[in-house]
């Protein structure tokens, strides 16, 4: 577990802004985070001008207005193209900096420092940058690769709340079900999740995939989609209840939408029942399920309409063929 300590997430993030003679810093950061860790880049002080922007926490400031304000710090303090901004924080922080960040200047330099499971596995990697627009999850934004994600420092995850740490096992189930097979039969003989549960080979698993699919569709044109198995439901989801004003973390709806999906493809025969089974045990042990009609089908059709997976009217589905497989 060496590698996923908070000694050397520092030395890695040193080493980087060194390397890239970096001379302007500024650490992003949410208003949550920054309560529980006030000094943790204290170190980046002792050899760099460093910054710091905090915004307010949660979904709902993940906004054009938001990034509109961090643009107006940076411009107030004439910050040019050898700006560096650190992203400290989860997938919000990760989205909303690295959109400010390809967008600053028309590009400036930018690093996604993830500080929670679900980030660690999946936002801070791949290059997807947005803000929602109108309750629609991640509805502007642009692919810019970041140009160093910091290695996870794990000790971070023992301050998440309940609430954050399962988002982020939504992702992680997500991976283990597209992806790995051994790594879903790991996460089916976890009774009671927590920070100390989590396996520094978990993590290893999902951004090695994760990296491998990127490097074959950057664009997210076609292969990359397999990476929104789950989302065409868990975005609905959780587009749905921002707008109700009872938003829920991502990877949560994430996890809700794995069922549904996984439910629909064994109903109509194109996934094996006995998988669907398990799907249903694991997620059903760790998460609190809504009950499936055609009423909260109906309420979600607008949102599905808005996928970013569609084409032509057309809404899209990434489903398993088995556990550990997909069909696009």
């Amino acid at each position: 577990m060496e590698k996923y300590t908070t000694n050397n997430a520092i030395n890695a993030l040193l080493n980087f802004l060194q390397e890239q003679s970096a001379r302007q810093v500024v650490a992003l950061t949410d208003s949550n985070l920054d309560a529980l860790y006030p000094h943790y880049l204290d170190a980046l002080a002792q050899h760099f001008s460093v910054e710091k922007i905090v915004v307010p926490a949660g979904e709902r400031h993940k906004s054009i207005e938001q990034a509109t304000a961090i643009w107006q710090q940076l411009l107030e303090k004439q910050y040019d193209k050898n700006l560096v901004i650190v992203n400290f924080g989860g997938g919000m922080i990760c989205d909303l900096g690295g959109f400010v960040a390809a967008t600053y200047k028309r590009g400036v330099r930018c690093v996604n420092f993830p500080t929670t499971l679900l980030a660690m596995i999946d936002a801070a990697i791949g290059g997807k940058t947005a803000v929602n627009l109108d309750h629609i999850k991640n509805c502007v934004g642009l692919i810019r690769q970041p140009d160093f994600v910091v290695p996870a420092d794990l000790t971070l995850l023992r301050t998440l709340p309940e609430s954050e740490l399962l988002s982020g096992f939504g992702e992680l189930v997500k991976y283990a079900l597209i992806a790995s097979r051994p790594l879903f039969d790991e996460l089916l003989h976890i009774d009671n999740l927590s920070a100390e549960c989590i396996c520094p080979e978990w993590i290893s698993t999902c951004v090695e995939y994760k990296n491998k699919i990127v490097a074959i569709d950057p664009d997210d044109v076609k292969e990359r989609h397999v990476l929104n198995f789950g989302h065409t439901y868990g975005h609905a989801i959780e587009s749905m209840c921002a707008a109700q004003g009872e938003p829920i973390p991502h990877g949560i709806a994430v996890a809700i939408g794995i069922l549904f999906e996984c439910q629909k493809a064994a109903q109509e025969g194109n996934f094996p029942m006995e998988d669907f089974l398990l799907v249903e045990k694991l997620i059903r042990r760790h998460f609190e399920i809504p009950a499936y009609s055609e009423a909260l089908e109906r309420q979600l059709s607008p949102y599905f309409l808005q996928d970013k997976k569609n084409k032509n009217g057309e809404v899209a589905f990434v489903q398993l063929s088995e556990i550990g497989k997909t069909r696009l």
